[in-house]
Protein backbone atom coordinates (compact mmCIF):
# COMPACT_ATOMS: atom_id res chain seq x y z
CA UNK A 1 0.00 0.00 0.00
CA UNK A 2 1.29 3.44 -0.84
CA UNK A 3 1.26 5.53 2.33
CA UNK A 4 4.13 7.90 1.53
CA UNK A 5 6.81 8.45 -1.13
CA UNK A 6 9.07 5.82 0.48
CA UNK A 7 6.48 3.09 1.01
CA UNK A 8 7.44 1.14 -2.12
CA UNK A 9 11.16 0.57 -2.60
CA UNK A 10 12.79 -1.81 -5.07
CA UNK A 11 16.49 -2.50 -4.70
CA UNK A 12 16.97 0.77 -2.85
CA UNK A 13 15.04 2.91 -5.37
CA UNK A 14 11.88 4.69 -4.17
CA UNK A 15 9.33 3.95 -6.90
CA UNK A 16 6.76 6.70 -6.11
CA UNK A 17 8.65 9.19 -8.28
CA UNK A 18 8.13 7.00 -11.37
CA UNK A 19 4.65 5.50 -10.99
CA UNK A 20 1.10 6.73 -11.44
CA UNK A 21 -0.57 3.65 -9.98
CA UNK A 22 0.25 0.57 -7.93
CA UNK A 23 -1.92 -2.54 -7.71
CA UNK A 24 -1.34 -4.84 -4.73
CA UNK A 25 -2.45 -8.43 -5.17
CA UNK A 26 -2.34 -11.39 -2.84
CA UNK A 27 -2.50 -14.52 -4.97
CA UNK A 28 -3.44 -17.89 -3.51
CA UNK A 29 -1.64 -21.05 -4.57
CA UNK A 30 -3.66 -24.20 -3.92
CA UNK A 31 -2.48 -27.80 -3.59
CA UNK A 32 -3.34 -30.51 -6.11
CA UNK A 33 -5.93 -31.90 -3.67
CA UNK A 34 -8.06 -28.83 -4.33
CA UNK A 35 -11.34 -28.95 -6.20
CA UNK A 36 -15.09 -28.82 -6.15
CA UNK A 37 -17.08 -31.91 -5.21
CA UNK A 38 -20.28 -32.93 -6.97
CA UNK A 39 -22.15 -31.38 -4.03
CA UNK A 40 -20.67 -28.02 -5.02
CA UNK A 41 -18.45 -27.73 -1.97
CA UNK A 42 -14.90 -26.56 -2.54
CA UNK A 43 -12.03 -27.93 -0.45
CA UNK A 44 -8.28 -28.25 -0.62
CA UNK A 45 -4.97 -27.16 0.82
CA UNK A 46 -3.92 -23.54 0.61
CA UNK A 47 -0.17 -23.70 -0.02
CA UNK A 48 0.41 -20.00 0.45
CA UNK A 49 -0.44 -16.43 -0.44
CA UNK A 50 2.08 -14.69 -2.70
CA UNK A 51 2.15 -10.89 -2.87
CA UNK A 52 2.28 -9.27 -6.31
CA UNK A 53 2.75 -5.56 -6.93
CA UNK A 54 1.93 -4.22 -10.39
CA UNK A 55 3.13 -0.70 -11.13
CA UNK A 56 2.00 1.63 -13.92
CA UNK A 57 4.64 4.16 -14.83
CA UNK A 58 4.21 7.75 -15.92
CA UNK A 59 5.87 8.88 -19.16
CA UNK A 60 9.57 8.16 -18.71
CA UNK A 61 12.49 9.86 -20.40
CA UNK A 62 15.49 7.83 -21.56
CA UNK A 63 17.44 8.22 -18.32
CA UNK A 64 14.45 7.28 -16.15
CA UNK A 65 13.63 4.30 -18.35
CA UNK A 66 17.23 3.12 -18.01
CA UNK A 67 16.93 3.23 -14.20
CA UNK A 68 13.62 1.37 -14.17
CA UNK A 69 14.68 -1.31 -16.66
CA UNK A 70 17.92 -1.92 -14.78
CA UNK A 71 15.82 -2.79 -11.73
CA UNK A 72 13.76 -5.43 -13.53
CA UNK A 73 16.34 -6.96 -15.87
CA UNK A 74 17.77 -9.31 -13.26
CA UNK A 75 16.78 -12.55 -11.57
CA UNK A 76 15.82 -11.16 -8.14
CA UNK A 77 14.59 -7.91 -6.63
CA UNK A 78 14.42 -6.93 -2.98
CA UNK A 79 11.15 -5.13 -2.35
CA UNK A 80 10.07 -3.11 0.68
CA UNK A 81 6.40 -2.14 1.03
CA UNK A 82 3.67 -1.57 3.60
CA UNK A 83 1.28 -4.52 3.93
CA UNK A 84 -2.08 -3.31 5.34
CA UNK A 85 -3.30 -6.85 6.08
CA UNK A 86 -0.32 -7.55 8.34
CA UNK A 87 -0.24 -3.89 9.49
CA UNK A 88 3.50 -3.67 9.02
CA UNK A 89 6.22 -2.94 6.52
CA UNK A 90 7.75 -5.96 4.83
CA UNK A 91 11.45 -5.37 4.24
CA UNK A 92 13.53 -6.96 1.46
CA UNK A 93 10.89 -9.35 0.15
CA UNK A 94 12.58 -11.59 -2.42
CA UNK A 95 10.78 -11.17 -5.76
CA UNK A 96 11.05 -11.87 -9.46
CA UNK A 97 9.69 -9.52 -12.10
CA UNK A 98 7.57 -10.22 -15.13
CA UNK A 99 8.75 -9.72 -18.71
CA UNK A 100 9.29 -6.12 -19.74
CA UNK A 101 7.25 -4.69 -22.62
CA UNK A 102 6.43 -1.10 -23.44
CA UNK A 103 4.66 0.91 -26.10
CA UNK A 104 6.20 3.82 -27.93
CA UNK A 105 4.57 5.84 -30.67
CA UNK A 106 6.84 7.58 -33.15
CA UNK A 107 9.65 9.30 -31.21
CA UNK A 108 7.55 10.09 -28.13
CA UNK A 109 8.39 9.13 -24.54
CA UNK A 110 7.49 5.63 -23.40
CA UNK A 111 3.96 5.67 -22.01
CA UNK A 112 1.54 3.32 -20.27
CA UNK A 113 4.36 1.02 -19.26
CA UNK A 114 3.63 -1.40 -16.45
CA UNK A 115 5.62 -4.06 -14.66
CA UNK A 116 5.10 -6.38 -11.71
CA UNK A 117 7.17 -7.93 -8.97
CA UNK A 118 5.96 -11.24 -7.53
CA UNK A 119 7.15 -12.73 -4.26
CA UNK A 120 9.39 -15.80 -4.44
CA UNK A 121 8.16 -16.90 -1.01
CA UNK A 122 4.73 -16.99 0.55
CA UNK A 123 3.64 -13.98 2.54
CA UNK A 124 3.71 -15.97 5.77
CA UNK A 125 7.50 -16.24 5.41
CA UNK A 126 7.74 -12.50 6.17
CA UNK A 127 5.44 -12.47 9.22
Amino acid sequence: MLIDKNSLIIDGVAMAQYITKARFGYHKIWGKDTGRALSGDNSGTLKGIYPKITMTFRKLNEEELSIVLSLFNKAENKVTFYNPDLKKTIYNMSCYSNDQEMDQEHLEKIQDYSSAVISNKKREHYV
